[in-house]
């Protein structure tokens, strides 16, 4: 199965090379990663929320104060962010460049797939095979597109492993798994305890026994920077910190559902969106798991607990979303190339490689002349600019729009704009706030706005975008 094929087989098609496979497929996926990255804009909750506190980074000058609105942004680790800051601060602030760390590290996922699968199965265009699953996995495409951590989260969760299979060789290894571990848990927080799990559970499974001192070595460096990053905060921010992440822990992670029963589902509940998602890959990742388990070998074995240990943990918690699997995606892929090998015989997979790499180049170039373009801010934007116009920079803005905790208007409104806001969060609370304003200047609903100010109170309209309208209180 994992054999080389003979020189003869390789004469006969000009694209069989492995190596010259690999150096398409990698032109295309950097084609199809970088190029759509300059349509469309940021969404608010992930998207325009990691963007903005970069901004801050680059307008303030301060890399340890992450701020959000005026006041700190405790929720989630600072890496990701800082990627964006440092891009920002030669290039300016923009769009495209916000997404860029996200399309950078989706390459490198597809790169390191194919040295992983290769080095697994010790056959380069099982490597190959893995890359083209990878760079065709349309939901992660979809996020590698995206200004948010779970590409790049996916990216550094995959060369720890490919660090920790390197270690078997080498132990200086254990302590590039360490770095990359350390990254991983400086992008997301405790989703990256999953990768010293996983090692654990490997060491465990294969009676691993690695040199003492690079193990030891490989646990203070995936643990110390995180530690004294969560430390730092803790000194500055105290009960606050612990305030804001017990609040974000219990509604994405340990919180109650409704109905309650969804508590013990979440196992299937993720089944159910692999299947519905994974395709045209899902049969031959099925075969590959398949061949994985009876074949029994020790190397191949990273790849089942690989996908275990994110599936466990993404299982037992409150949020129920896919992108949340993506860590996983590297492993699928070489598993579907695994399938295909087992399901296939050789020949006829390059003869498919053959017809499909220039298909996919033709798709791929159609992607990069006409990107899809999402829009999520088009009221948003025309709002923030119209209201920082209007107003001078220290002046904040009061901002309700009919009692919904809308963070993601807000976050967009924060990085299209340049001014601060008053969250009035619900109904009850709006008539005070009218009153007794904080603010001049507000951003409102329409339909509140036509309800509670239009006729009543003295105003002025600044701009109306959407169902969003912006206007100055009147003396």
């Amino acid at each position: 199965m994992f054999d080389t094929p003979p020189p003869s087989l390789r004469a006969l098609d000009p694209l069989a090379s492995t190596d010259r496979y690999f150096w398409i497929l990698a032109t295309l996926a950097a084609i199809l990663l970088l190029a759509p990255i300059r349509a469309g804009d940021l969404a608010g909750y992930d998207d325009a929320r990691y963007a903005l506190v970069a901004k801050h980074v680059v307008l303030s000058g301060h890399w340890l104060e992450i701020e959000s609105n005026g006041g700190p942004a405790l929720e989630h680790p600072p890496l990701f962010s800082w990627m964006q800051a440092a891009l920002f601060i030669p290039f300016g602030l923009s769009d495209p460049l916000a997404k860029l760390p996200s399309a950078l590290c989706g390459l490198g996922v597809i790169l390191l797939v194919a040295w992983l699968g290769r080095r697994l199965t010790g056959d380069p265009f099982q490597g190959v095979l893995a890359m083209f699953v990878m760079a065709t996995s349309i939901y992660f495409i979809k996020y590698a597109a995206r200004a948010m951590t779970d590409v790049p989260f996916t990216f550094f969760f995959l060369a720890a492993v490919c660090a920790w299979v390197l270690a078997e060789d080498d132990p200086r290894w254990f302590l590039a798994a360490g770095v990359f571990a350390a990254l991983a848990q400086l992008t997301r927080a405790l989703a990256g305890i999953s990768i010293p799990l996983l090692f654990a559970i490997d060491l465990i499974a294969n009676r691993r026994r690695p040199p003492l001192r690079y193990l030891i070595g490989a646990v203070l460096i995936a643990f110390i920077p995180p530690a004294a990053w969560y430390a730092q905060w803790i000194y500055r921010y105290g009960e606050e910190f612990f305030l804001r992440n017990s609040l974000y822990m219990n509604q994405e992670v340990t919180g109650e559902l409704s109905p309650a029963w969804r508590r013990y589902t979440g196992a299937f509940e993720y089944i159910w969106m692999i299947v519905k998602s994974y395709w045209p890959w899902l049969l031959a990742m099925i075969a590959g798991i398949v061949f994985v388990i009876r074949k029994r070998d020790r190397k191949l074995r990273i790849l089942i607990l690989w996908i275990a240990v994110v599936y466990v943990l993404c299982a037992i918690t409150k949020s129920r979303v896919l992108r949340y699997m993506l860590p996983a995606y590297p492993a699928f892929s070489i598993l579907s190339a695994i399938g295909l090998s087992w399901l296939a015989p050789e020949g006829s997979l390059r003869n498919g490689l053959r017809v499909l790499t220039p298909l996919l180049a033709i798709v791929v170039l159609g992607i990069a002349i006409w990107p899809p373009v999402n829009f999520h801010a088009v009221d948003t934007k025309a709002i923030a600019r119209a209201s920082t116009a209007a107003t001078p920079p220290v002046e904040q803005i009061t901002f309700y729009d009919d009692g919904a905790p809308r963070f993601d208007e807000m976050n967009e409104m924060l990085w299209y704009g340049d001014r601060y806001f008053v969250a009035v969060l619900e109904p009850d609370k709006l008539p005070e706030a009218l009153k007794r304003p904080q603010t001049r200047v507000f951003i409102m609903d329409v339909n509140t706005f036509r309800a509670q100010v239009e006729s009543r109170i003295p105003n002025q309209i600044v701009a109306r975008a959407g169902h969003l309208i912006c206007f100055r209180l009147v003396n």
